[in-house]
């Protein structure tokens, strides 16, 4: 059975607390990301717990009220930066933060059986949801959303969805 899984960032926000929410063109990068997946079927959508990520996954699967958006702690942002030597510090921290989110992406994929499956978070938890899947992302815009589908244990990228709104 061939799954599709749609991993996406936040719209644009005003300020970078917990708290802060979708600005005004963060709403519109939203309404285009939700016409983007309208035809796709949603079923569920997994999320980061900040507000941000929340309100984009719900408005972007506006058009199903069905669709649950279950919010897990592992799809929160940390810094990410460069590479760095493996023995060094900074590296380890960046190693820790991609298994906690490669954690949460192998759970999704072993105990959620539906086949077209959101994830909405931050840039850099979605450049290492990318990183899982065997795809190299550089910087990864608001709203913009990478399409990888899985099928017998192969990730094969699809395509990707930017907005373009700034």
């Amino acid at each position: 059975m061939k799954r599709h899984f749609y991993f996406f960032r936040h719209g644009q926000r005003d300020g970078i607390d917990e708290e802060s929410t979708l600005n005004e063109v963060g709403v519109a990068q939203v309404k285009k990301l939700a016409e983007f997946l309208s035809d796709k079927n949603i079923e569920v959508a997994y999320s980061s717990p900040l507000r941000r990520a929340i309100d984009t996954a719900k408005d972007a699967v506006n058009h199903n009220p069905d669709v649950k958006v279950i919010p897990d702690d592992r799809l929160i942002e940390t810094a990410f930066g460069f590479w760095y030597a493996a023995n060094d510090p900074k590296q380890q921290r960046i190693n820790e933060n991609f298994n906690r989110i490669k954690s949460c992406l192998d759970d999704i994929v072993t105990h959620d059986k539906h086949t077209n499956i959101i994830i909405a978070s931050h840039g850099g938890v979605t450049r290492a949801l990318c990183w899982a899947c065997g795809k190299k992302v550089g910087d990864v815009h608001m709203a913009q959303c990478f399409h990888f589908t899985l099928e017998d244990g192969k990730w094969e990228y699809v395509e990707t969805f930017d907005p373009d709104i700034k």
